[in-house]
This record gives C-alpha cells, sequence and structure tokens, in this order.
C-alpha cells in the first residue's frame, strides 16, 4: 500500500511539472519582437464553409503587456493591434481564464476559456496557443450552451519571418 501511495504521488509531482495553470511572461519570450506569416481559416457565418485568407503578424512584449498586430493582406479595413495582460498572478490571459500550459518538444500549448456569444448565442469559447521557435498557430473553438459538442470557428497558423 506504501508503494502504491509513493508511486501515485510521484506520477501526480510528474503531471504537476508538465502541466500547469499558470503563466509567465517569460513563457512567451521566445514570441518577443516576432514577425510571423500565415494565414487565418474561418468557418463562414453564412455558409458554414471555411474561408482562407493570408495575414501577418507582429509579437512584442513591453513589461507585462503583449502586444500583437494583425494584418489581413486582402482585408486591410480588418487590420487588428490588441495588447494583453496577464491577471491574477498569471492564471489568466487577459480575460481569458488558463486551463493549461505545457511545454513539451520545444512546443508550448496554452489553452485558455472565455464566455461570450457566436452567432447570437452564448457560448463558452477555448482558446489554444501553440508556438514554437518557428511556429505559431492558434485555434478558437466554440461550445454553445446546453451542448457538448466544439467546434472549430478559426484557426490562425503562422510560421515565423
Amino acid at each position: 500500500m506504501k508503494t502504491l501511495l509513493n508511486t501515485f504521488c510521484i506520477f501526480l509531482l510528474v503531471l504537476t511539472a508538465h502541466s500547469q495553470s499558470t503563466l509567465k511572461i517569460s513563457d512567451l519570450e521566445i514570441l518577443n519582437n516576432t514577425s510571423w506569416e500565415g494565414k487565418l481559416t474561418y468557418k463562414d457565418y453564412q455558409s458554414g464553409e471555411p474561408r482562407t485568407i493570408e495575414t501577418t503578424l507582429q509579437i512584442k512584449i513591453e513589461g507585462d503587456k503583449i502586444i500583437s498586430n494583425v494584418q489581413y493582406t486582402y482585408e486591410p479595413n480588418k487590420n487588428n493591434k490588441s495588447s494583453v495582460k496577464l491577471k491574477k498572478n498569471g492564471t489568466y490571459y487577459g480575460n481569458e481564464k488558463i486551463l493549461s500550459n505545457t511545454f513539451e518538444n520545444g512546443i508550448r500549448t496554452l489553452v485558455t476559456t472565455y464566455k461570450g456569444r457566436d452567432a447570437g448565442k452564448k457560448a463558452t469559447m477555448y482558446m489554444t496557443h501553440q508556438f514554437s521557435e518557428t511556429t505559431y498557430k492558434v485555434t478558437k473553438e466554440v461550445q454553445f450552451k446546453n451542448s457538448e459538442e466544439r467546434f472549430i470557428r478559426n484557426t490562425y497558423e503562422f510560421t515565423k519571418l
């Protein structure tokens, strides 16, 4: 019994070391002062069909702020500059609660969630950020209230310039 308990404690320690639900600015340092090119693929609200547009992105960190500047090659009126701060001792990425933060094989995966509306309906959104030295991917999944299913609303996929 004692061996089983020790094994379980070691397993918990290993699991905790590889997955956490907090984020530090240093976890994002690999993104500081970077430029990216790629695409946004999204599920069109009218047709339900996927659409893809070329996109560029610049990221920089100033103090405790992560500043992102997104440009849409053929829709410059949709360009967006935003900043996010880590909040509540790193348990929130802006207004999104951090569910997990893992680093494995050179890839950091950050999963966050927040409540909002999609297509006029109440929903929970799940954001998955995966990045390495050369790639950056953000996937937004939507789960409507009173539904068990999630679907991908959009995905940004970038390669570092």
